[in-house]
């Protein structure tokens, strides 16, 4: 009798299992079978005879690049100065403060917008023909597209 109750536990364990089991997905109409192949098994169809004309390569255009050498610069002062040497609108937050000393030789906009954003708290965005500067805050960004910052 006392194994008739673990018999008993077993099947219905078995049984729970069993339910919690899925059945086999069917493969959907155009899912590829071995009746859809073209050539025997075991041959290798011919090779493509007629290959697509690649256009010529285009050299790609050298990246405009700086030279900044600056001891204890204010940072909107060589904002500005970046700006108009790239021929950038420029929008800088008025609370953005700090100095900047830099030893930058032929390297990118962006390359010296990120080393100066090292040393001062800034955020930046070029949007097109604008270089928009911030302060560095955290932001919340909602799904809408509105953004509120916190301090």
């Amino acid at each position: 009798m006392r194994y008739s109750g673990v018999r008993v536990a077993l099947a219905a364990l078995s049984a729970l299992v069993a339910a919690c089991s899925q059945t086999p997905l069917k493969p959907a109409p155009t899912h590829l079978t071995s009746a859809d192949q073209t050539h025997p098994e075991g041959t290798i169809p011919p090779p493509v005879q007629v290959t697509p004309v690649l256009p010529k390569p285009r050299p790609a255009l050298r990246p405009e690049t700086y030279s900044v050498v600056v001891s204890n610069v204010r940072v909107q002062e060589l904002l500005f100065a970046l700006a108009r040497d790239a021929k950038l609108q420029i929008d800088i937050d008025p609370s953005l403060t700090g100095t900047v000393t830099l030893n930058a030789i032929d390297q990118t906009l962006p390359q010296l917008l990120a080393r100066i954003a090292r040393q001062v708290d800034l955020r930046y965005e070029i949007d097109g023909q604008n270089l928009i500067v911030t302060r560095d805050a955290s932001w919340l960004r909602f799904s809408l597209g509105s953004s509120i910052a916190q301090d």
